[in-house]
């Protein structure tokens, strides 16, 4: 099975805009692919909690079309691509999530009017059938990198407000959702509680607690993430990397930054501090300490 890469709020909906969180830490359907298949996965960062933080508004895509984001989108892309190429991980699946202006792959919310005084707007109707800036990005680099990999993303039923479902490109009823996500990740859906996943999905019930941990310890201490998890912690899993460079440090920083951003909103954050990490960990609790966020931070 090919390692996933995973959109970030997929295992930490917290980084989510105000409003549209279908769930309170991971997008659990997933969650329980990923655990019971036991299967390789690495999480992005969130280019949209870096960038506006978690206070911001709902954007389309005009919006995060920019300069400033699309360098931003580059340099996680870039970094990203370094450390995969070190971990020999040639081949993957990149998972995003259905008409996100970042993520979405077979649509994206698209609507050039949106800017200026705050207004209701038209959520349901305002999609174009394009990737979001975000994929747009990682796919340019992923190309010149020559992985091998696939893009899918989730249907928007499973992650948004029910005003939100798609088009006709994405199926509008949970099961069908469910059995689209087990098929491209090549599970057998059966195995999943289907009928209680439903009972678990609330709009915007983030729970605002996350833990920060080394990616490496989901193989060493798989037990251990998933009672965080049954707890309502989201996760930020920082990838595994030795060889650091520039581009790979940026990593650590995006991770740094958005930790800051989730503080400031008063956001819990556990930080697990092993005693064997990789450098990237290392290089990040150096970041946080050098920006003064460990006092703000509860260590287990």
């Amino acid at each position: 099975m090919e390692t996933l890469i995973l959109g970030h709020c997929i295992l930490n909906v917290n980084s989510r805009a105000p409003g549209i969180a279908r769930w309170r830490n991971v997008v659990r359907p997933v969650w329980d692919i990923i655990r019971l298949r036991r299967a390789s996965f690495l999480q992005l960062p969130c280019p949209e909690a870096v960038y506006l933080g978690l206070r911001r508004w709902w954007f389309v895509k005009e919006q995060y079309d920019n300069s400033l984001f699309r360098e931003l989108c580059r340099r996680i892309a870039v970094g990203f691509s370094e450390i995969l190429e070190e971990n020999n991980v040639r081949k993957f699946k990149l998972v995003g999530l259905g008409i996100s202006p970042s993520c979405g792959y077979r649509e994206t919310q698209s609507d050039s009017s949106w800017g200026g005084r705050p207004r209701e707007v038209d959520v349901k109707s305002n999609l174009k059938p394009e990737p979001g800036v975000f994929i747009e990005v990682l796919d340019e680099t992923f190309r010149k990198y020559k992985f091998d990999y696939e893009i899918y993303d989730l249907p928007p039923a499973v992650i948004y407000p029910e005003e939100r479902t798609g088009s006709r490109m994405y199926p509008k009823d949970f099961e069908s959702c469910i059995r689209e996500i087990c098929s491209f990740i090549g599970y057998d859906c059966e195995q999943l509680p289907l009928n209680e996943y439903e009972k678990l999905v609330d709009l915007d019930s983030r729970g605002g607690m996350i833990l920060v941990a080394p990616a490496e310890i989901v193989t060493k201490n798989r037990g251990l993430i998933e009672r965080y998890v049954e707890e309502d912690y989201g996760l930020m899993l920082i990838p595994t990397s030795e060889n650091l460079n520039p581009e790979k440090e940026i990593i650590a920083d995006m991770y740094v930054k958005q930790i800051e951003n989730h503080l400031n909103v008063g956001h819990k954050i556990l930080l697990m501090m092993p005693e064997l990490s990789s450098n990237l960990y290392r290089k990040t609790l150096e970041f946080l300490k050098k920006n003064g966020l460990l006092e703000r931070i509860t260590v287990v």
